[in-house]
């Protein structure tokens, strides 16, 4: 796999059994933009500069900017995504989400091509909808340029918990640039995605249908490997709180992001006053520093 400045690409070949999907990035919504990239710059992240997100909106034709930018945190093979208000008048398509909650909304899986990765997801699910090509500006050497990029965005109302997207990127050069994978803290990746719900059997389909392979599952607990990297965890909300000291409502609440030296990620949160929490499971910081989600800790495997 391709580092320092492209992102790798997954292949499709069109066979059912054949689609990679890996895990590409998450996205988390939050009120107070600045306030939440200071949250993370003060974890030891370094984002990249703000960029206004844009799209279609209802009543005009073509792309225009939404009320919304983002900053991101570019990890070795995946990235996390911070997601704001900047403009209040604008169109936020993200208003119903972040009226539910702050935190964690989107979870993103890297194709290398979108139209034939559909032609695969919609022989197992309607729940998934074409591709819809996307951009935004960022600046690459000193001037602005436009990512490009497809999504396949989920339908909402057959899978509400979180916006399930798939990623082809047109452009990843522009996004994995070297500058922006500095971190503070020695952040590598991210690895897995925990989803609380009622019921874990019932977001079952929606693995299926992404093709991950169930490794674990019992009452309260079902893990499952996606079909390229990283994993997927679906708890009940007393088994999280069994782990995690609170119970929170359905909806991705966790992620477990890896870093090259876990002392000294710790010792820099520790200088910091961020709360580190232990379990049998491994050590996290809490929502209140994370900007509304568990951040799991592990150690680098050297892994990509």
């Amino acid at each position: 796999m391709k580092q320092n400045g492209q992102a790798p690409v997954a292949a499709s070949t069109g066979a059912a059994h054949a689609l990679q999907l890996d895990l590409d990035h998450v996205g988390c919504l939050v009120n107070a933009f600045a306030t939440g990239a200071g949250q993370w710059e003060k974890l030891g992240f370094q984002l990249t500069p703000e960029s206004r997100q844009r799209g279609a909106v209802p009543g005009r034709e073509g792309f225009h900017p939404w009320a919304t930018a983002n900053r991101c945190v570019i990890l070795r093979d995946t990235y996390l995504e911070l997601i704001g208000v900047v403009d209040p008048a604008a169109f936020n398509p993200w208003a119903r989400f972040i009226a539910k909650y702050e935190g964690l909304h989107i979870m993103a899986l890297r194709c290398g091509d979108a139209e034939s990765a559909h032609a695969v997801l919609s022989a197992r699910t309607d729940a998934l909808q074409p591709p819809v090509p996307r951009e935004r500006m960022l600046d690459v050497d000193g001037a602005p340029r436009a990512m490009r990029f497809r999504n396949i965005f989920s339908r909402d109302e057959v899978w509400p918990e979180a916006r399930y997207l798939v990623i082809e990127h047109q452009t990843p050069e522009f996004l994995w640039q070297p500058r922006y994978q500095q971190h503070e803290n020695g952040a590598c990746d991210l690895v897995a995605v925990t989803f609380v719900a009622d019921e874990p059997s019932a977001l079952v389909p929606r693995l299926d249908a992404l093709g991950a392979n169930i490794v674990m599952q019992d009452g309260d607990c079902i893990s499952a490997r996606l079909p390229g990297r990283g994993t997927v965890h679906i708890m009940r909300s007393g088994a999280f709180a069994d782990v995690y000291g609170y119970a929170p409502h359905s909806g991705m609440q966790a992620i477990t992001v890896s870093f090259k030296d876990l002392g000294h990620t710790l010792a820099l949160f520790k200088s910091r006053g961020v709360t580190v929490g232990h379990s049998r499971y491994g050590q996290w910081i809490e929502p209140r520093d994370a900007n509304g989600f568990v951040m799991h800790l592990a150690e680098d495997n050297g892994h990509s």
